[in-house]
């Protein structure tokens, strides 16, 4: 298999581009294996270079790849300016979703005289097919996360807040080998989890309050992103209803995923199946996302996305129920793609808990 920036020289020509400027951190490491958090690359049809600034110089020594190293004191494109690595007529492709406006700004007064083109998922696309490498980092941050979920669950109950929650599952991670978080644990009780993204409270768990959970660790660069929903005691039969058609709905999308269909294809099995429960209104968010170098990555599994699925490739299932003031359930799970259909690669169960 074409090496990386091979590969996304093949999607510069096909651009039409000259060069590209890679400024987000997750890309930058997937594409030169620097770790640290300011830095920018270029590459062109023959070269590769790699900026960061004096606080990172010997880092960026040891760690960068398939590049070479420039150091800039504090403006990263002066360095690229010097050294006359962009020249007139360029055509240089650009990250919009990763690039400020005052970077932008800065970037176009720095080269007037080129040609700047903002592009999304170059480098996403190119990722989103896993090496081996890629798929064992993201088993064993799987693993750890499915370690904290068994020593945590004991401790979630009426009485407990979710801050305490959340900060347990901190700790026992970082305990395990992650590097760090994927993102801020989500514990959210009662009516607050009808928040989908509602973050951790110092709310106390009530009795029969549904506690959703959404948590993942990172190993090696690469994330996990799991989210299960327990009871607190005996919860609102609505919401015992909820829960099992989010159960049902996990499971259809499991077993219907299959290289190659859209991510709209893939979202409406799902939501069609809500709206024969009578749910439909309740489930607002996508389906799903890729997994990978970034948390929220391409494909995008959601109603209106043209995204293809490519074998290789590893997703979130997510479907989701959301009843305000009454509370939520979400049962999330991470899948790899493969070209017959998909592999769970979550091990937590998924039955519904009923904690005293």
């Amino acid at each position: 298999m074409p090496d990386r920036l091979t590969l996304l020289r093949q999607s510069l020509r096909a651009l039409n581009l000259t060069a590209f400027l890679v400024s987000s951190p997750s890309h930058l490491r997937y594409l030169f294996g620097f770790t640290g958090s300011n830095g920018i690359g270029l590459i062109t049809s023959n070269q590769s270079f790699f900026v960061t600034d004096w606080r990172y110089r010997e880092q960026a020594e040891q760690e960068v790849h398939d590049a070479e190293v420039l150091s800039a004191f504090r403006d990263l494109f002066a360095a690229l300016k010097e050294r006359n690595l962009l020249r007139v007529g360029e055509r240089l492709g650009y990250e919009s979703p990763h690039l400020n406006c005052a970077m932008f700004a800065h970037l176009r007064k720095t080269f007037p005289q080129i040609g700047l083109t903002g592009t999304q998922f170059v480098v996403e696309k190119i990722a989103a097919r896993k090496s081996p490498e890629e798929i064992d980092a993201i088993r064993r941050a799987i693993a750890i996360s499915a370690r904290v979920w068994d020593e945590v669950l004991p401790l979630i109950k009426p009485g407990v807040k979710e801050s305490e929650i959340a900060a347990e599952m901190v700790y026992r991670g970082r305990k395990l080998g992650a590097d760090r978080e994927a993102f801020e644990p989500i514990v959210a009780s009662g009516w607050r989890s009808a928040l989908p993204h509602g973050v951790s409270s110092h709310k106390v768990i009530q009795p029969g309050d549904m506690v959703l959970i959404d948590f993942g660790f990172v190993v090696d660069g690469y994330p996990s992103d799991i989210t299960r929903t327990i009871a607190a005691g005996q919860p609102d039969k609505r919401l015992k209803h909820a829960y099992e058609v989010v159960r049902q709905a996990n499971a259809l999308a499991l077993a219907r995923i299959r290289p190659g269909y859209k991510g709209l294809e893939f979202d409406m099995v799902v939501r069609d199946y809500m709206i024969s429960q009578g749910l439909g209104e309740a489930f607002n968010h996508s389906l799903g996302h890729g997994l990978g170098i970034g948390l929220h990555s391409w494909p995008r599994l959601g109603p209106t996305s043209e995204d293809q699925i490519p074998v290789g490739a590893v997703v979130t299932i997510e479907p989701g129920v959301y009843l305000p003031g009454v509370g939520g359930v979400r049962i999330e799970d991470d899948v790899l793609v493969t070209e017959s259909g998909g592999e769970l690669l979550t091990p937590i169960p998924r039955d519904l808990i009923c904690v005293a």
